[in-house]
């Protein structure tokens, strides 16, 4: 039995009669396993094959179904279709597939001579009976037919050049303008056009066609013919008598790379030079053109070469090319260039390449085998002076075979890949800079035109990554709507769903920056890439893709690897602690391929296990500052660790929070967008003390009302509370009792319907600084006695009611009773080894004994408390105990031990952005200066400082 895809699909029996399949389900399974025969196709792929990427429900039983149907249709075939664990396969002979016999033929064609060439493609072609997969209009099928197509016309190209060579240029003229009618961007065909009506006798038409052409592309696109067909018009207009040949008259073997026109021979009194034309007003690059030029033009007794790597798009070929130009003084015997398309299925072989580069060197007689090919490219070159380039090339095997021997020459190779078998210098290409891009854009639109201050154009920039190819097709886009402004764009740049989209302008697509890499991808790493959009952070850590991956970090480590060798991801840190960055536009991509080729349940698993990697890991950070007590305040969301691990963080726990607030950040956005509630509203509170040492005052707000607007859409009023706690604490911590009490009031009112006694004691700690900080003395310790009357178990709870009693206590002359309300509390906080709260209370302690001018316990408490401050990194805690000391030190000692314990304070409330504690300290210094100073703050009437007392406590 035989089938067909290069027309409808279609059965034959075996004695040629049409095999009738029935309705449309078992033709659309039969399509289907057609494309990928002899292998298991998924069931989830069959069903999008059915329905697209939009199902309905109950569609599982689908394939199933079409299956049986196929099978009737087949008859004693039946067994053709394979029912296989996750799927389905036909296990017919590739031969007996229309599509895959026309493959094989066009292969063996290229082994051939002209003539037995154009009869071996004839047959190929003859196997198409209509459009591939005609009648199947799903996106899976247009995919694979447009890939079907678009070999039918390679094949028919190198078949209509082979009959020119033949001499058949007569008889080709008419098919030849109908083709260039109907694909009239195809310039190969333009170019056997041209050369069957030279041939013919009618240079004139020939010309036209080229003129024509040339206009078309001009007006389209701003560009020019390539170099082979510039320099076919060139020939024309010079009446080269050589271009009249065809193969019967000479004997000189025609080589065609791909369906591309070949270049004659040079003559032998001539130079080289295929180079492609010059860029247009290259913009920066300067320090690596400067490089390429001193590892090129440098004699150290071998060949120089220059290879330039990075990802697609980062402006290689460009550099190469202009450089080039800029070094042919040096090279007088001529440039060669050959595009080694590295970046498609089947590069170029280095045996080809050598054969365009004899024919160029003016050799009439090629040898066959690769090495002889070589021996004889070298030969030809001894002791001239060419600079090659090999662009785009694939691996270093590759390249070797095409090196030139002579070290008067020079090499420049660019590859996506590093190249490590290739000496020389090597330049990887990455991110303009941000004056470079900025030149970038100014030489291509007129930026004041479009709204072009400082902060849209630096966004724009950011958006685009630096990329060259995103910048100009950004600016592409601006010219083409010239009432779009730089924000305007950037709007429409930020939104990951449409990022791409914005960046594809007539044919040039980033995407396809992309899509070799990932087309190269192990299944598993796919899988991978796809999680990672679905995600939508651009910075992970492996913890982070393990979860993603539901693997080991030692499986998922060699995945990262993969993503990275083919520039989808960068990977810094080492083992264990690996992260990646994730370019802005490979997130995209990334997010699309996620949409496309997803399960959306599986993404959605994949996502909420990374959520829970996440507080698992937080968790740990919050144990290591706070003890290994349940936190007061916690939510559901189930952890994640991988099994080949165990939990641990980097560093102190406040770094390590500060240094992934970004990545938790979009976390919080990505959890609410996909209705994961529970991990929104965990993730938003995690780093509140990080967000609280560090100053992040703005991301505490926005992740909290982000989270905040999640909860109470979905009526999750436990995580309502939570959030508005820390809320009430960041106002707090912001010196606003009256927003804190605004928030913490409605946090108590919804723990009080909840029934949660835990939750409003927890609110009660918060609330007592609140009426401390208005001067509420009774208040604050009435808040604290309600807390204790609420029965908390939880110890940290408990030590932190201890701990504002003693506070207000303080602040009310009752030394006695506050000194044992703090021991109180540090022994809780020391039962529940809470290093934070330990520090907080002996800090409280020596501030007792500033007042009762007892300095050297003071010293001796303040001493604990930086200790313990330090041991968690919380630098604004540090900023208080130092700031505190120094006071002490003024008023009990002297100035020359607290000046610099005060210039200490204000240094880490700088970098804590605290500007309270900062400024407590300026004027502390200020008052040493100027001792007769009035006081800067109002004061309590036993003399102490009204808004002193330490940071709020937390929860």
């Amino acid at each position: 039995m035989r089938f067909g895809i290069l027309g409808p699909v279609v059965a034959w029996a075996s004695d040629g009669t049409e095999v009738k399949l029935g309705g449309r389900r078992p033709r659309t399974l039969l399509a289907r396993l057609l494309l990928d025969p002899r292998e298991v196709v998924p069931t989830q792929d069959l069903v999008e094959a059915f329905y697209g990427t939009e199902l309905p429900d109950s569609v599982r039983s689908t394939p199933k179904t079409a299956a049986k149907l196929l099978r009737q249709a087949l008859g004693e075939q039946r067994d053709l279709i394979e029912t296989c664990p996750g799927g389905y396969m036909i296990s017919a002979a590739l031969d007996d597939i229309d599509a895959y016999r026309f493959r094989a033929l066009v292969r063996k064609a290229e082994r051939q001579d002209a003539l037995e060439k154009t009869r071996t493609l004839s047959e190929a072609l003859s196997l198409w009976r209509g459009p591939a997969l005609a009648g199947l209009n799903n996106a899976v099928f247009r995919s694979a037919a447009s890939g079907w197509e678009e070999m039918r016309l390679v094949a028919l190209e190198r078949k209509l050049s082979a009959d020119l060579e033949l001499g058949r240029h007569h008889d080709l003229v008419g098919e030849l303008y109908q083709l260039a009618e109907k694909h009239p961007k195809r310039e190969a065909l333009r170019g056997l056009l041209m050369k069957a009506l030279f041939r013919s006798g009618r240079t004139t038409e020939a010309l036209e066609v080229y003129a024509t052409y040339r206009n078309q592309v001009r007006s389209e696109f701003g560009i020019e013919p390539s170099p082979q067909l510039s320099q076919l018009q060139l020939r024309i207009l010079n009446m080269d008598p050589e271009l009249q040949e065809s193969a019967s008259d000479r004997s000189i073997e025609s080589v065609v790379v791909g369906p591309a026109l070949v270049p004659p021979p040079a003559p032998a009194d001539r130079s080289p030079a295929n180079l492609p034309a010059r860029p247009h007003g290259v913009i920066g690059r300067a320090e690596q053109l400067a490089l390429i030029q001193r590892t090129l033009t440098t004699n150290r007794g071998y060949l120089p070469v220059a290879v330039i790597s990075g990802p697609g798009g980062y402006g290689k070929t460009t550099l190469a090319i202009e450089a080039a130009y800029r070094m042919k003084g040096h090279f007088p015997d001529g440039q060669l260039y050959a595009h080694l398309a590295g970046a498609q299925p089947q590069p170029a072989s280095a045996g080809d390449v050598l054969a365009r580069f004899l024919t160029l060197l003016g050799i009439s007689e090629i040898p066959a085998t690769v090495d002889a090919k070589a021996e004889v490219f070298r030969a030809a070159i001894a002791g001239r002076q060419l600079l090659v380039v090999l662009d785009d090339a694939a691996t270093s095997a590759q390249v070797l075979p095409l090196l030139p021997g002579e070290p008067g020459c020079a090499v420049i190779v660019t590859s996506r890949n590093p190249m490590p078998g290739i000496g020389g210098e090597h330049i990887m290409m990455g991110p303009m800079s941000h004056d470079e891009a900025s030149e970038l854009i100014s030489s291509r639109v007129d930026v004041d035109h479009h709204g072009g201050a400082p902060a849209a154009l630096k966004r724009l920039i950011e958006l685009c990554g630096g990329m060259p190819l995103a910048l100009d097709l950004a600016c592409a886009r601006l010219v083409t709507h010239p009432h779009w402004n730089l924000s305007h764009l950037a709007d429409r740049l930020a939104d990951i769903d449409q990022r791409l989209s914005v960046l594809n302008v007539d044919g040039r697509d980033v995407r396809k920056c992309f899509e070799l890499g990932y087309q190269l991808l192990s299944p598993d790493a796919q899988t991978l890439m796809r999680m990672i959009g679905y995600l939508g952070v651009g910075e992970i850590s492996a913890w982070t893709a393990a979860a993603l991956a539901d693997s080991t970090l030692g499986h998922v480590t060699s995945l990262l690897d993969e993503l990275a060798a083919t520039h989808l991801l960068t990977v810094t840190g080492t083992v264990p602690y690996i992260h990646c960055r994730v370019h802005d536009l490979v997130l995209a991509y990334a997010r699309e391929r996620a949409t496309t080729d997803g399960d959306l349940a599986e993404l959605r698993t994949g996502l909420n296990r990374a959520l829970g990697a996440r507080l698992a890991l937080a968790d740990t950070a919050y144990v290591a500052m706070h003890g290994p007590h349940q936190r007061a305040l916690a939510g559901s969301t189930v952890r994640w660790t991988p099994a080949d691990s165990v939990l641990r963080i980097a560093g102190s726990a406040t770094d390590w929070f500060t240094a992934r607030l970004p990545e938790i950040s979009q976390m919080v956005q990505r959890s609410a967008e996909v209705c994961l509630y529970e991990a929104c509203w965990e993730l938003a509170v995690a780093p509140q003390t990080a967000m609280e040492a560090g100053g992040y005052f703005d991301l505490w707000l926005t992740t909290h009302m982000r989270a905040l607007s999640a909860v109470r859409s979905a009526g999750i009023e436990y995580g309502e509370a939570v959030l508005l706690h820390s809320l009430g604490y960041r106002a707090l911590v912001l010196r606003d009792h009256l927003e804190a009490e605004t928030h913490l009031r409605q946090s108590a009112e919804i723990f009080s319907r909840l029934g949660d006694s835990e939750g409003q004691a927890v609110v009660m700690i918060l609330l007592s600084d609140a009426c401390r900080l208005r001067g509420d003395l009774t208040a604050a310790q009435a808040a604290c006695e309600e807390g204790f009357a609420l029965r908390p178990t939880n110890k940290r709870a408990r030590a932190g009611l201890w701990l504002n009693l003693g506070r207000a206590q303080t602040h009310g002359g009752e030394l006695a009773r506050a000194t044992e309300s703090l021991r109180q509390s540090l022994d809780l906080f020391e039962q529940s080894d809470d290093l934070r709260g330990q520090a907080e209370a002996h800090c409280d302690l020596a501030r007792i004994y500033v007042r009762e001018a007892n300095l050297a316990a003071a010293a001796a408490a303040f001493s604990s408390a930086f200790q313990r401050a330090q041991a968690v990194g919380d630098t604004l805690g540090m900023a208080y105990i130092l700031t505190d000391l120094g006071e002490a030190h003024a008023q009990l000692d002297s100035a020359e031990n607290a000046y610099p314990l005060l210039l200490e304070a204000e240094e880490l409330a700088q970098q804590a952005n605290n500007m309270y504690v900062r400024r407590r300290a300026r004027q502390a210094l200020a008052k040493l200066a100027h001792p007769m100073a009035p006081p800067a703050s109002p004061t309590h009437p036993d003399g102490s400082a009204l808004l002193r007392g330490g940071r709020p406590a937390g929860h």
